[in-house]
């Protein structure tokens, strides 16, 4: 058993590889000898998992596992802390804006009684019109799930054993690590580095992953867009009495005739979208139901090193 485990997700990343160990072993020599590295490949297309053979070769405290195809970044992690056997885990991503001098900084809290402890990301180097994207995408997700999530925070940071054991308890098949450990509890805290650039490449996701996670999230996390569908169901019932007072009190007044074929129409439209918007959040969650009850395995490892 490992004192100090350190979790890294990959997926395209050949380029980088030999500059993300010698890193993090730099840093986590810093805390103690007895560390190991699980580096996880999550379906890549390019060289690697051969890189990361060759590092294994070169440093026997580096395990690593291989996904048959490409299951998702969280389900990485997921494979990761599964495999990990330290008291106390870090989580980072691979690209290097989760910069390895942080891990000392990250250990160094955990020690004041923390068994979580997140890093909140300062002097990002993204534009200000990713920001704004950002912060209005985080946004919309606190209105949808009720999650107060804060948008500096990302996956780095290091748990607990204990943390780690509960993690791995979950059955759900949809995963996502940073909301399930604040949900877990436990002492948390966070401290505040600089964002590192990225190595080499450029981001694997794109929005439509962005967008697909958000919706992972509400529907795992949060019964709210039942409860708002309800909301929005009776506010246009409430505006339609309204609006039928109003037509029944003008024309018994005899201040018009009955509105025509645009009103009906437009009136219509508007029940049937908003009926049918309800019908689709019913159907995520059935369909969400349908694939938690097939029990699939998460991931499928098709090689395992170390």
């Amino acid at each position: 058993m490992a004192h100090l485990s350190i979790v890294i997700p990959l997926l395209n990343e050949e380029s980088l590889i030999h500059e993300l160990v010698s890193r993090v072993k730099f840093n986590a020599t810093k805390i103690t000898e007895d560390f190991e590295i699980i580096l996880v490949d999550d379906g890549s297309s390019d060289s690697t998992w051969d890189k990361i053979k060759i590092q294994g070769k070169i440093e026997n405290r580096i395990k690593a596992v291989k996904f048959s195809r490409n299951f998702g970044h969280h389900y990485a992690i997921t494979a990761g802390l599964k495999h990990s056997n330290g008291d106390w885990v870090v989580v980072m991503d691979g690209d290097l804006q989760d910069r390895p001098e942080v891990i000392p900084d990250l250990y160094s809290r955990a020690q004041d009684g923390f068994d979580v402890v997140f890093v909140s990301r300062v002097n990002r180097p993204e534009g200000l019109i990713y920001k704004f994207a950002q912060k209005s995408f985080y946004l919309l997700l606190r209105i949808f799930s009720g999650i107060k999530y804060d948008s500096s925070f990302a996956n780095f940071s290091i748990i607990s054993k204990q943390v780690v054991q509960s993690f791995s308890s979950f059955t759900e098949n949809t995963r996502f690590y940073s909301t399930t450990v604040n949900w877990l509890g436990f002492n948390r805290t966070s401290i505040e580095a600089s964002h590192g650039q990225r190595y080499s490449g450029k981001s694997s996701y794109s929005f439509n992953k962005r967008l697909k996670l958000a919706i992972d999230i509400i529907i795992s996390f949060s019964e709210r867009p039942l409860y708002l569908a309800i909301l929005f169901g009776l506010i246009t019932s409430l505006f339609s009495v309204l609006i039928f007072f109003w037509i029944t009190i003008g024309a018994i007044k005899s201040e018009f005739t009955v509105l025509g074929w645009p009103s009906i129409m437009a009136a219509i439209l508007f029940i049937g979208g908003m009926i049918l918007t309800v019908i689709g959040i019913l159907g995520i969650y059935l369909g969400r139901i349908y694939r938690e009850v097939k029990f699939r395995p998460l991931y499928i490892v098709k090689e395992i090193l170390g």
